[in-house]
């Protein structure tokens, strides 16, 4: 399709304008591009999350029109399963995990921290099928409840974190008897999901309404879960919930649920526009990438202004106890010691200057200004980078929301570039720095929007 061709292009060229004026910013500041260049990766992304047994698999299987996931009542598979088609003159087959993440045409490598135990869980099935032309979909384990890092042997929220960040759209289903009381699925939606996408990216899915008994048992369904997003999302406002059934193409709806096939309809129709959805994808990605890294930018710049304000102030001292130093100190000292004999001050009104009498008060405001400098170096900056450490919120004002929500994102990362690297950013041009990614941000990327 022509506007998918001119997606892949603007994409590569926003990849290569990222590479090339950004790389040396995030070189500067230590932080990894990959968070930023890893949506640009592949293609479109699909991931399905949900319950166990919400009928995650039989959903795909019936995207793709064919028995590609295994499916029961009952947990069925303990993987992370990423189907996509083959390149042409490739067969089918299925990749390992460690090939997965090790593979550097593909954008999973940032799963590689989670360690082999997740590579274990990690698998791709390259399966011919026209849906998986156009992307990719993301098949995981069922959440479970009172499950914990141990329990599974690997992150498994952080790994869902992840890959949500790296999807263009998110389907999380739950199914009428487990409404959203799953503790992962809690967790998932209060804190991991937020943490690492926008909401537009994500669809709930209320699935298999076929098997409850009745409509007024559905109502009653969908009420626990409208309730329980409510609580787990800490908003009124509900978002879209679809009411979805399994079904094999051409085949005549369950009994009771007939009202609801255009619902079905319209989900699958929302799954399709996935590639449409990932061009503001990576916009946003990119963005977000070069916001959070200006704001680490003014954090820093915070923090070294901060510093030099108090430096200055001691420094001022330093240097006027230096010049009473170099002018009275050998006069001071004859007074209290008898020695020496000439003083530099004396000699000055009486005309008996001589070259020799400028060492000692040289000397002297020298180690001032070098006692002043341990002062600054030893004592004022390592308790400065403590209060800065433990007050680090109150390092730069939030007006927005927004600014917030990234201050959440980088607090960590600006807290340890602080601890870590504190004194070095003493001497780096933040501002200038600054200048570069408001530039990039206003005119770079607007220029690249304006061409879709």
């Amino acid at each position: 399709m022509k506007d998918e061709k001119a997606a892949k292009a603007l994409i590569k060229k926003l990849d290569k304008l990222l590479r090339s004026k950004m790389t040396p910013i995030y070189k500067r500041y230590g932080v990894s591009m990959q968070d930023v260049l890893t949506p640009l990766m592949w293609k479109p992304l699909v991931l399905v999350i949900g319950n166990y047994s919400s009928g995650k698999s039989t959903f795909i299987n019936e995207l793709l029109d064919m028995p590609v996931q295994r499916t029961g009542q009952a947990p069925t598979d303990d993987c992370f399963t990423i189907l996509t088609c083959p390149a042409e003159g490739e067969n089918e087959e299925e990749v390992p995990g460690g090939t997965v993440v090790n593979d550097e045409r593909l954008p999973f490598a940032t799963l590689l921290p989670f360690g082999e135990r997740l590579f274990s869980h990690l698998r791709l099935k390259k399966i011919k099928s026209p849906v998986l032309e156009n992307f990719a979909i993301i098949d995981t384990p069922g959440m479970l409840d009172s499950v914990t890092e141990k329990d599974r042997g690997y992150d498994y929220m952080g790994v869902v974190g992840e890959l949500a960040r790296m999807a263009d759209l998110i389907i999380l289903m739950f199914d009428p008897h487990k409404a959203g009381t799953i503790k992962e699925t809690y967790q998932a939606i209060r804190s991991t999901l937020p943490g690492s996408t926008g909401e537009d990216r994500v669809l709930y899915v209320l699935n298999r309404i076929d098997e409850c008994d009745n409509v007024p048992d559905l109502v009653r369904s969908y009420g626990t879960l409208c309730w329980n997003l409510s609580q787990m999302t800490g908003r009124k406002d509900i978002p879209r919930l679809y009411l979805t059934f399994a079904a094999k193409e051409g085949d005549s709806p369950p009994q009771g649920v007939e009202s609801w096939v255009s619902e079905r309809d319209e989900l699958k129709r929302a799954v399709d526009t996935a590639p449409t959805m990932r061009i503001n994808h990576v916009f946003q990605e990119a963005e977000r990438g070069v916001r959070e890294l200006d704001l680490q930018a003014e954090a820093l710049a915070a923090f070294k202004n901060g510093f030099g304000g108090k430096a200055q102030k001691i420094l001022k001292v330093g240097l006027l106890l230096s010049l009473l130093v170099f002018w009275f100190g050998d006069l001071a000292l004859k007074l209290a010691a008898g020695f020496p004999q000439k003083t530099l001050i004396v000699s000055l009104f009486s005309g008996a200057f001589d070259d020799s009498l400028l060492v000692f008060p040289s000397l002297a405001a020298l180690l001032v200004l070098v006692l002043t400098a341990i002062v600054i170096n030893s004592f004022l900056f390592p308790r400065f980078k403590k209060n800065t450490l433990e007050e680090l919120d109150s390092l730069i004002p939030f007006e927005t929301a927004y600014k917030r929500d990234l201050w959440r994102r980088i607090r960590d990362r600006v807290s340890s570039s602080i601890e870590e690297e504190g004194y070095k950013h003493l001497w780096v041009s933040h501002s200038w720095y600054r200048k570069r990614l408001k530039r990039f941000l206003d005119k770079d990327i607007g220029r690249l929007k304006s061409k879709w």
